[in-house]
């Protein structure tokens, strides 16, 4: 299962985070020093950070299994399977 958080907050990555077992999250945060700070303050393997927002996803469709932080969108509806 892939896990797609919006946000840039810990708090919600963290959460996220303990039910993910050995499966991937992808942080989406479109500042570039926010995504530095949360990888430093997160440090887990199985998180992918990259810069985008709700409005742009940059993954493919059908790429994700769960959305967390933002509501439905055009780009959330595309990346979810």
């Amino acid at each position: 299962m892939t896990t797609l958080v919006i946000s840039d907050d810990p708090a919600l990555v963290a959460g996220a985070l303990d039910g993910l077992g050995d499966d991937d999250l992808i942080v989406l945060e479109g500042s570039a020093e926010v995504l530095e700070w949360m990888e430093d303050e997160i440090a887990d393997a199985r998180v992918w950070f990259m810069i985008g927002d709700e409005e742009i996803i940059p993954l493919p469709d059908d790429c994700v299994d769960e959305v967390v932080g933002v509501s439905a969108s055009p780009e959330v509806d595309r990346v979810i399977r």
